[in-house]
């Protein structure tokens, strides 16, 4: 599971990062349906984000 929340981490980050440019790029140029559709998927990278990071702080080796 520790390893399942940390790539779900990485995942999330990568989609949020590419969503958030390549939208924010689309409604600069005018492509405002593709933008929409971009940038709607950043809250559901988020919400990877957070899972993930949630299953990294309970699942983590403890010391």
């Amino acid at each position: 599971m520790y390893r399942l929340g940390k790539i779900s981490m990485l995942v999330g980050t990568l989609i949020c990062l590419i969503s958030l440019i390549t939208g924010f790029t689309a409604l600069f140029t005018g492509y405002d349906d593709l933008a929409k559709y971009f940038l709607s998927l950043v809250p559901i990278s988020f919400l990877l984000v957070f899972t993930g990071l949630v299953t990294v702080v309970l699942t983590g080796p403890r010391d």
